[in-house]
């Protein structure tokens, strides 16, 4: 069951997506000029005036660490956990000053504003469990991040629905490694608590730790996968830090 389509979220969410759908023409008519750098400032303004709107309806409380990691200009993948629906707003609230796209799973397609939101962020659909479908997801986003677009993708394959991190999935990789960018590991906690906790919407906290930057496009293939069983420790770690600190916090 999606949240976003159904019941109070989607009263708050479906207004503030039609508003960012509402700018289509914009984004396509800078896309079909060759203004991609264009498109992608408009993307982003638009991103950080709808994504806010939406998370101040929900009551969704985003809490960010470590925005000084991130690289001043894209290309770039973003490489993250994924406890909840939640987690594609607090990554564009985070990424505040990028536009930022993403990997997402063919069946959004099924509902219709969001679909036409994922293609207006130049995001990419992913049939998964495909992998001739895959190849193509895979050559799609290396198009995309070649003409400066960044991507964000979730390497666990799904939600996680709970506060335990699933393994990150080595296919993942192919996409910052074919498009020859570098990653930005992201650990996100708390956003499972609005929604898949229970099974009903409500409001949260949901933290955030943007880690330093792994320049893989500066690596051989050795290298790299060192690099990537890295990644998803730092992630994972990052848990760790964030509960760590929250229950320091509630005792004070």
């Amino acid at each position: 069951m999606n949240p976003f389509t159904t019941g109070i979220a989607a009263i708050k969410v479906l207004t503030e997506i039609n508003r960012y759908n509402s700018y289509e023409k914009q984004f396509k008519a800078l896309y079909d000029a060759g203004d991609y750098a264009g498109e992608q400032e408009l993307i982003r303004k638009v991103q950080q005036d709808v994504i806010p709107a939406i998370c101040r309806k929900c009551k969704f409380d985003i809490h960010i660490e470590g925005e000084e990691n991130l690289p001043e200009k894209g290309p770039f993948m973003v490489y993250s956990n994924h406890q909840g629906f939640v987690d594609i707003f607090a990554i564009v609230i985070a990424l505040k000053d990028h536009q930022i796209g993403f990997i997402s799973k063919d069946e959004w397609r099924k509902f219709k504003p969001i679909a036409k939101a994922i293609e207006n962020t130049r995001s990419v659909f992913l049939v998964r469990n495909n992998p001739r479908e895959a190849v193509k997801a895979v050559a799609i986003a290396k198009e995309l991040m070649d003409k400066g677009y960044n991507m964000a993708i979730f390497p666990e394959g799904t939600r996680s629905k709970g506060p335990e991190m699933g393994e990150f999935k080595s296919g993942a990789y192919k996409f910052a490694q074919k498009a020859n960018v570098p990653i930005v590991p992201l650990t996100l906690d708390g956003s499972y608590r609005a929604f898949e906790e229970k099974g009903t919407y409500k409001p949260t906290r949901v933290d955030i730790i943007i880690h330093p930057t792994v320049h893989i496009e500066e690596m051989d293939k050795a290298e790299q996968k060192e690099a990537f069983a890295q990644i998803e420790k730092t992630v994972r770690d990052g848990l760790d830090t964030i509960r760590s600190r929250n229950a320091v916090e509630a005792t004070e």
